[in-house]
């Protein structure tokens, strides 16, 4: 199974150590709305969860998303 880190890392082409929850599209040159669409979806798969429009619209941050993903797992 894939970790949260692990997709960030594959999708934004960025380095596992380099994630940090404060990062946001200003931060990562390849988080354009494409990759950020595509991003989303390899969650909701990995992770067998759903996304809401709100959530997907409103998230600024890693963080953010991660807070998500771990209130959606429990």
């Amino acid at each position: 199974m894939k970790t949260f880190n692990s997709i960030v890392s594959e999708i934004f082409h960025i380095d596992e150590k380099e994630i940090r929850d404060e990062l946001s599209p200003k931060d990562i040159p390849g988080w354009d709305s494409m990759n950020y669409l595509l991003f989303i979806g390899e969650l909701e798969k990995e992770f067998n969860m759903t996304f809401s429009m709100n959530e997907v619209m409103d998230s600024e941050t890693l963080g953010e998303i991660k807070k998500i993903v771990d209130s959606k797992k429990k």
